[in-house]
């Protein structure tokens, strides 16, 4: 096999592994010492929430209407409808089967299905399915809810699952409010109201990142929703401009690197900015601006299938979501080859895509969902992906998640099961702060583009506390889109404190994709072949090539079982170097 450009020598500087070190443990004790503050605070603000004094100051000018009815770009889907008409439902978090339609009993399986449960986004799917029984089945559920909850205290009355609900309920109102009962519609708009007061009061309670800049997108839509909104609609505002100042990188990634929250996101933002155009309202500069560099950065992380590259806890989306919050572009704009502050680069020749990770985990506010995938990398060809990362699922509990968060479910080098960032979700601190990822050392890459390919030269030091090494990945993607090579280095790190000694076991993983078809060749070689006949050969050098079991967690949370190629070796008396070529094969 050619190799790249010639021997396996180290090709990056030390200095040059420093810019993208963003996550590390630095903050985590002033972070500790806040969160322990405001947690004994909460149950205080709970106490005096739950009294009936507290509900008395949620009165105020009871609306009789609803300004509009949002936009909404989730997609719909029929089948998710008719599942939940027979009890199941299945939300982020878990699938709960419901007996009897007693939902609200509904043993929740975590936070996440529960938030998801009361946020009430699932009514969307009945919108699409129409008919008097999903208005009938959404109407019970609202009617249930407001019996139950009406005390603000609670998971049900987080900010961020409040903005949640009330975008729901105004999006989708005529199932839940289309009825000839004046005073069901009355209840209802009157509890909406009360829900948005409380929301302006704990908009700062949301936890940092996605669910707070959530908080701050629904109380601003609630603003223009809700008459008598101009308090709300500026409060609401200015918090969306701050905190999309936090959140959103120059190069329009999400701080959290999760390309799925970027999705989640840009939908919010545009839902916001098509509710002010209808109502002739002005669309913040912060707010515009965010969207115009967040849309080219969707379509920079999205594969030939018009979904989303797996990385960092995201999945792929849905295609319908994200052509539709892209048709609300008007920028248009096209994606770029390399995301510096979010750590991305992006190869792309004829139909061939690579996205590579060259970055560093976020900061751990941030990181509670980031994965330990430094320098793993998806490939498609067309609207077939074939390299990918594993994804994670929310079905299978809490170990299952953080199995997926190691660097063994990416397409990357690991060493002797150790990943390259480390998970922080133990003890006092996973109890207060969440499962954070916490960078080991530093990532850094390069570019390079020439006439007859794209080269990138990146390494990682996240081995270099634990085996002394430093990972360094250097990929060259053909002008053609035919030919995909790479060469996985280990050196020393004259600056790490463990230094390098005795045999190290290494395996550079790639995870397939379970509609590609992979088989073992007599010559060594892994053939794969796509959908419709397409096929591709892996060759490797510097280590033993063999095929194992794998999974795949994209598309979802169901578990998809697949295959890996998984190239493996060991030594330490020259630098480890595997070089491996992915290329198409010529049809016959």
């Amino acid at each position: 096999m050619r190799p790249i450009s010639g021997s396996c020598v180290s090709s990056l500087g030390m200095d040059e592994l420093a810019p993208l070190r963003t996550g590390s443990y630095a903050g985590m004790w002033r972070d500790l010492l806040e969160s322990a503050f405001l947690h004994q605070w909460q149950g205080v603000k709970e106490f005096w929430r739950a009294n009936a004094l507290y509900r008395l100051t949620l009165n105020g000018p009871m609306p009789d209407r609803l300004s509009l009815a949002p936009e909404d770009f989730q997609a719909q889907r029929l089948e998710d409808a008719d599942a939940m008409f027979r009890g199941r439902f299945r939300l982020p978090g878990g699938t709960v089967l419901i007996k009897d339609g007693a939902l609200w009993d509904a043993e929740s399986p975590n936070e996440s299905w529960a938030e998801e449960l009361h946020g009430f986004g699932w009514i969307r799917h009945f919108a699409l399915a129409g008919g008097e029984a999903s208005s009938t089945f959404v109407r019970n559920a609202v009617h249930d809810w407001l019996k139950r909850y009406a005390e603000a205290s609670g998971l049900s009355w987080r900010p961020h699952v409040i903005a949640r609900r009330l975008a729901a309920w105004s999006t989708y109102t005529r199932l839940v409010i289309s009825s000839n009962d004046m005073l069901w519609r009355s209840q209802v708009l009157h509890s909406m109201a009360r829900q948005a007061r409380h929301l302006a009061r704990t908009l700062h309670e949301a936890p940092q990142g996605e669910p707070r800049l959530a908080a701050a997108i629904g109380l601003a839509l609630m603003g223009i929703v809700l008459p008598d909104g101009a308090h709300r609609l500026k409060l609401g505002l200015d918090a969306t401009a701050r905190e999309l100042a936090r959140q959103i990188l120059p190069d329009g990634g999400h701080v959290s690197r999760n390309p799925e929250a970027l999705l989640r996101i840009l939908m919010d933002l545009m839902t916001l900015a098509v509710a002010l155009r209808n109502q002739n309202r002005p669309v913040p500069d912060e707010i515009q601006s965010a969207i115009d560099r967040m849309a080219p950065m969707l379509r920079f992380f999205r594969h030939g299938d018009g979904r989303l590259a797996v990385f960092n806890g995201g999945g792929q989306g849905t295609e319908k979501s994200i052509d539709a919050v892209l048709a609300r572009d008007d920028a248009q704009g096209r994606p770029f080859g390399f995301a510096p502050h979010s750590g991305y680069q992006r190869l792309s020749a004829a139909k061939t895509l690579v996205l590579m990770d060259t970055g560093a985990p976020p900061a751990p506010a941030f990181s509670q969902n980031a994965h330990a995938g430094a320098l793993s990398f998806e490939m498609s060809s067309g609207p077939h992906r074939i390299i990918v990362n594993c994804g994670t699922t929310l079905l299978r509990g809490p170990e299952w998640r953080e199995a997926c968060r190691q660097t063994q479910g990416h397409s990357t080098l690991g060493l002797d099961g150790v990943s390259s960032a480390e998970t922080v979700s133990g003890g006092v601190i996973g109890r207060l702060l969440g499962p954070r990822l916490v960078l080991k050392g530093g990532v850094s890459s390069r570019r390079k583009e020439e006439e007859n390919g794209i080269f990138i030269d990146a390494g990682h030091r996240g081995y270099a506390a634990s085996h002394g090494l430093i990972h360094e990945r250097r990929l060259f993607l053909s002008s053609a889109g035919d030919d995909l090579r790479g060469e996985d280095t280990l050196v020393s790190d004259p600056d790490a404190r463990a230094k390098a000694q005795g045999r190290v076991r290494f395996s550079v993983r790639f995870h397939i994709h379970p509609d590609v078809r992979a088989s073992m060749a007599q010559d060594g070689s892994v053939l794969l072949r796509l959908p419709g006949g397409e096929g591709w050969r892996f060759r490797a050098a510097g280590g033993t090539v063999g095929l194992e079991e794998s999974i795949y967690l994209g598309a979802g949370d169901p578990i998809r079982r697949t295959e890996q190629i998984v190239v493996t070796g060991d030594g330490l008396a020259e630098p480890p170097c595997v070089k491996w070529a992915i290329r198409q094969i010529a049809p016959e």
